[in-house]
């Protein structure tokens, strides 16, 4: 055979491989969700199961894949390593500013103070109006009209009471 043919031949295993999983993925979800409706079982529970089965698929993919196309799994392994290694000290690098922004997502989304809340962050006992929840820092008015910006991830990593509003 010559190289064109080979070539075209692993394209479509791929394709066909590639196709196989993703139905075998969609087959098992659509199952899942089946019992867990019969069965009643927490949204959870299928959520979990169906991520589970999403990794497995890509992982299968990728198995498949290095097998067809023989690529050799010493230097494979020396790609992600040197990746994965850049990637880490990358990561170390800007840890902080990572720490801030997940933080102020997960503030976002977790809701345990809105803007207009009055809070106070323990064990410093700052204390004031939230005016805003920002990528990096929660910013807090102050009973002596200061502002204080407060990093997301010292907001998240220490004790939040939300305080009772005051009456005019």
């Amino acid at each position: 055979m010559d190289l064109d043919k080979i070539l075209i031949t692993k394209m479509m295993w791929t394709v066909l491989f590639l196709l196989g999983i993703f139905f075998m993925s969609v087959l098992t979800k659509s199952k899942v969700k089946q019992i867990q409706e019969e069965k009643q079982l927490a949204k959870s529970r299928y959520y979990t199961i169906k991520r589970l089965v999403s990794i497995f698929s890509v992982i299968l993919a990728i198995v498949l894949m290095v097998a067809l196309w023989g690529i050799n799994i010493r230097h494979l392994w020396v790609s992600i390593t040197s990746v994965l290694a850049m990637i880490a000290v990358a990561f170390f690098a800007v840890w902080s500013l990572v720490g801030n922004i997940l933080a102020g997502i997960i503030i976002f989304f977790t809701e345990p103070f809105k803007i207009n809340d009055r809070i106070e962050v323990l064990p410093e006992n700052i204390k004031g109006k939230v005016i805003a929840i920002n990528t990096f820092f929660t910013l807090i008015h102050d009973e002596e009209d200061n502002i204080i910006n407060i990093p997301n991830s010292m907001v998240f990593q220490r004790f939040v009471k939300r305080l009772k509003r005051k009456k005019h």
